[in-house]
Order: C-alpha cells, then structure tokens, then sequence
C-alpha cells in the first residue's frame, strides 16, 4: 500500500472546514452579483453611445487597479501577522515541564506528600483556566463564573472564598497569578520542612514555575497589544478598493495591448485574483485573533483536558514508576525492524558536503614555517633525535630574546 500525496492534496484543497472557500464564499458571491448587474446593465441597458463611452471608463479602471501596490501592502501585512500568530503558539503554557521536576524532587509515596503533589498540579491546571478565560472564547463560554471552577473540582470552596477576598483595584480579571504564588508557597514550605534538601531544588523548581508563568503573561501582552489599527485600514481599504476599481475595469468587452476588442462572459483571472488577495486579507483577520472560536482558533479546552490527564500521570499514577532491570537485559540484542511498507519508502541519509573532498599529496604536508624568517625555528632532521622541553617551547613561542643591558 503506498501513500497517494495528490488525493491528500486535492482533499486537502476541497476540504470546508477552515478552508479558503468557507472564509469568503459570501465576498465572492456577492462580488459577482454586483459585477454581473453592472455587465447587464452595460449590455442590455445601455445605447451604443453610452456603451462606447462606458468602454472608455473600462480602459481607464482597469488601468488605475495597476496603480495600487497590492502585493506589497499585504505581504509585510500578512507576514507580521504570522509572525505574531505563531508566536502565540509558542507561548501556551504547558505543565509537564513544571510537574517532571515537582515529580523529581518532592518525592514520597506518604498521603501528605502526594497531596502537595496533586495541589500543585490542580493550582497549575487553574491558573490555566482563570487566564485563558479572560483572553479565550471557548474557555470563557466553559467557565463563565468562578462557581463553574469549585463544581469542576479545580478549586474547594475555601479556596474560593480566599481567591474572591483578594482585591485588584486596576483589573479585576487579573487574579490569574493567585495560584501560582499558592503553588510558591508550597514549595518553600516543602524545604523548610526537609522534603527539599537543597537549595538548588528549591531554585530548580521556583524556576520551572516562572518560565510556566512567563507563558501566561506573554499572551496578556498580545491580547492586549494589537497590530496597529492604521496598518489594518491600509490593508483593508486597498483590498476593496482594488477590487471596486475592479467591478468595472474588468467589465468586458474590454481592450487588450493592441486595442482589439475582446469580449468574456466570465472573468476568469479577476476571479483568481479575488481569490487570491482577498483570501490572503482573510488569512491575516482570521490569525489576528487566535483566541475566539473559528476554526482556525487555538483549541484551548482541548488543552485543558490533556493538561489536567497528564498533570495528574505526572504527579500521582507515574511518580517513582520505572519498569523493572534485569542483567539478562544487558546481553539483548535490539534491531531497528521495518514493516512491508516502510521498507518501500524511499530514505535519504545525511551527507556530509566534504564527503569526497580530497587533498593533494603536498598539501597534507606539515609545514613549520618560514625558516629565513626572524622568529622561525629549526626542526632536527635527524629522524632518531628526540624534542626536549625547551625545542617545544622555542617551537610555540619563538626563540629566546637577548636581555637589554
């Protein structure tokens, strides 16, 4: 069985959801009625005269769309929104890194010790949910109120009514960070009490939980911090604009170069370019916002659920697990083996570039440098003579100097 790479291009490119075709299917639909109300009303409505003066606003639209740098107005557009877009991405905060070294180094099988485990990573999974919700549709919609919070175990009514006494005069939605310094607590209770002998795990850990919260922090920054407004308007406006010029410079018949008159009943190319230019703005509108619920929009309650699942492995199910080592284990043979079908695929090592360089036979010659010159030193030629201490050294740092007197 092999792998047909053009059906999963051509599902991939007819695909609906979060495709191009789901992104302006109403633009281009709505492009086209007013394209073909206008071609209309030229062919059928208007007399001979007007259709000639109408020809030459055609000639004249059709040469201003030239005139508007489309392709370099969306190309910094667009890249700086990727940019940002897959920035996002690697900002989400995910827990493994911090609950590996909360694993590693607060260590016991004893109910006290496995509860301070299982808190931290319940802290760590609801300062997930308590920031999120304040910058993503779907976890918002999931947890609207802190009630949702105690009825889905991420936090006991205590805690709760701790959280809700804590007052932030400027935002109250930037409570997030209470856990975390929960979390910071614990751990330093943990090595005054001894279950942390050094301080470099307590260093190894408060560090850990910083880079988790840098996470959330940086995401605050770009929720907040958006693309210029200015450099968006730009963009927009000469997108439609070229597009409104369009509606009746592409209007056919039209003139080519030579000015013969050509006549199509479908605009091929302006479609293409619609599709083209106004996709590529839609590409930029989409990923600006990747916390809402589009398609195309981060699946944080997805991450949510994987977080909570592997944060508890981590912590409680998978602490101090290792499969058991025998010696017999020593004298195992492994082999890399392949299937049927991986065997058919093709493989393509790495090279090195100067696998096949050669040298010629003089210039793997060792040379010990200019021997007129001032600061050389004389090999023995003789091949039974033996460096002393002091040829080495005259070798590395020249010869003697001579004391001034």
């Amino acid at each position: 069985m092999t792998i047909s790479y053009s059906d999963t291009f051509i599902r991939l490119l007819f695909r609906w959801k979060g495709s191009l075709w789901k992104a302006i299917w109403k633009h281009l639909l709505l492009y086209l009625l007013i394209y073909y109300s206008i071609n209309v009303l030229y062919r059928f409505w208007m007399t001979a005269e007007q259709q000639a003066i109408f020809l030459k606003y055609v000639v004249l639209f059709d040469n201003w769309t030239r005139e508007i740098p489309l392709t370099f107005l969306l190309g910094f557009y667009v890249a700086m929104i990727v940019r940002r877009w897959w920035d996002c991405c690697q900002l989400i905060s995910w827990p493994d890194h911090l609950l590996y070294n909360v694993s590693a180094l607060i260590r016991g099988h004893d109910a006290e010790t496995r509860i301070i485990r299982k808190t931290i990573a319940r802290y760590a999974i609801l300062t997930s949910v308590l920031a999120w919700r304040s910058i993503s549709l779907r976890v918002l919609t999931r947890y609207p109120t802190d009630d949702h919070l105690v009825d889905s175990g991420l936090m006991t009514r205590e805690e709760l009514l701790l959280f809700q006494s804590i007052t932030v005069q400027v935002d109250p939605h930037q409570k997030w960070w209470v856990p975390l310094n929960w979390i910071q607590t614990m751990m330093v209770r943990c090595f005054e009490k001894g279950t942390l002998t050094h301080t470099n795990e307590l260093r190894v850990l408060l560090d850990a939980l910083e880079k988790y919260r840098n996470g959330f922090f940086q995401l605050f920054i770009y929720d907040w911090i958006a693309i210029p407004l200015v450099y968006t308007q730009v963009s927009t406006i000469s997108v439609y604009g070229y597009f409104a010029f369009a509606l009746i410079g592409r209007q056919f018949p039209s003139q080519n170069e030579n000015r013969e008159v050509i006549d199509m009943y479908v605009p091929v190319f302006t479609i293409l370019q619609f599709l083209f230019y106004v996709g590529w703005l839609k590409v930029g509108e989409d990923l600006m916002f990747p916390f809402g619920a589009d398609d195309e929009d981060f699946e944080f309650n997805y991450i949510l659920e994987r977080n909570l699942e592997v944060a508890m492995l981590i912590v409680d199910d998978l602490h101090n697990q290792v499969p058991p080592v025998y010696v017999e284990s020593l004298d195992d043979d492994i082999q890399l083996l392949h299937t049927h079908a991986s065997s058919r695929l093709p493989d393509h090592p790495q090279r090195q570039h100067l696998r096949k360089y050669k040298f010629k036979p003089d210039a793997i010659q060792i040379t010990y440098g200019d021997k007129t010159g001032p600061n050389s030193v004389e090999m023995p030629t003789s091949k039974s003579s033996v460096l002393s201490f002091t040829d080495l050294e005259n070798m590395a740092n020249g010869p003697p100097r001579k004391p001034k007197f």
